[in-house]
């Protein structure tokens, strides 16, 4: 059994240490954690197999030593195969620049720029706020994550790739539903219109301007704006108080809704439409990709008419309210 101490297991990358439960392929001898064997369900070093060959503890140290094809991690150094996207030994991401080619290999510059493992003590922890990350757990562009590849998911996100693909692997492999979208907290108007998510967009802007609406009295009878208006409501009573009061809260859990929970809404929004789109799709390959790069991304022209609907329903009340004055 020590024999293979030091060695790796073909399965899930990790080194052979004393106390593991090691087998071995009865064909070619090639070592496996006794779990990885039992999901594997046969041997995968089908080179060795087809060449009828052996395994040599020699011959799996020259592998593991050639790593110059491979990614070392800017946090601790670990040097990580050419298409993992996540450092196998703390979980960084690999590349912080992925929005045109996510999953190609890093430039050979990039692939050296490391402090070595005393980074690992200046940013330790786990990764994504806290959120664990088992280092047994690696992911590239053919990874599912709820029946779908991160591949699917990188070309309907479009831009901001890395931030959403985090997040998405924390929803669909660990759970939990909450993750902080700054834009979706300050800009819960447009944001969901920004990005395809046009029925929740309507909703929010309804809402904010409903919420929005003791604002508004406040501002067109209390001289704020260049035409007083007398609309025979007192400003200054305690209900109106209490009720622009009540709006203003209302109006900051809009946002904190908005901003905790939009990257949620968003995957399930991709992870819907990605399916529907492969189980109707007539098309090659490209074409799928081509479509699903259509129905996701971002939309300027949401931002656009977001901003306009708001200022339409502000301006169509002040009309209502000075016609009823």
């Amino acid at each position: 059994m020590e024999n293979y101490i030091g060695s790796k297991c073909i399965s899930c990358g990790e080194t052979f240490r004393e106390g593991d439960d090691i087998v071995v392929c009865p064909e070619c001898g090639t070592p496996y954690h006794r779990e990885c064997y039992a999901k594997e369900g046969k041997c995968i070093n089908e080179q060795l197999h087809e060449n009828g060959g052996s395994w040599t503890k020699d011959e799996n140290q020259s592998e593991e030593n050639s790593s110059s094809e491979n990614i070392r991690c800017p946090r601790c150094g670990y040097d990580n195969e050419p298409n993992k996207l996540f450092c196998e030994k703390c979980g960084m991401p690999l590349n912080e620049d992925l929005s045109s080619m996510p999953f190609n290999k890093v430039e050979s510059e990039q692939k050296n720029n490391s402090n070595g493992n005393n980074m690992n003590n200046q940013f330790g922890g786990p990764p994504f706020n806290g959120m664990p990350f088992p280092q047994q757990m690696t992911f590239d562009k053919d990874s599912e994550i709820d029946g779908i590849t991160l591949d699917d998911y990188a070309k309907y996100v479009g831009s901001n790739q890395m931030s959403f693909l985090a997040n998405f692997i924390r929803f669909g492999k660990f759970g939990g539903k909450i993750s902080l979208n700054i834009f979706a907290f300050l800009f819960p108007k447009v944001y969901f219109l920004y990005r395809k998510m046009n029925v929740l967009g309507i909703v929010a802007l309804i809402v904010s301007s409903l919420i929005g609406l003791p604002s508004v009295i406040e501002y067109m009878t209390s001289g704020y704006m260049p035409i007083r208006m007398n609309l025979g409501i007192d400003i200054t009573s305690n209900v109106f108080k209490m009720i622009s009061n009540l709006c203003f809260y209302l109006e900051i859990a809009v946002q904190l809704g908005s901003g905790l929970f939009a990257n949620y809404l968003y995957y399930k929004k991709a992870n819907k439409e990605i399916k529907e789109i492969r189980e109707n799709s007539d098309g090659d390959e490209s074409e799928i990709k081509a479509e699903i790069s259509s129905k996701g991304g971002t939309s300027w022209i949401g931002v656009i008419i977001g901003y306009t609907l708001t200022c339409v329903i502000t301006g169509v009340t002040m009309i209502v309210l000075a016609k009823l004055a």
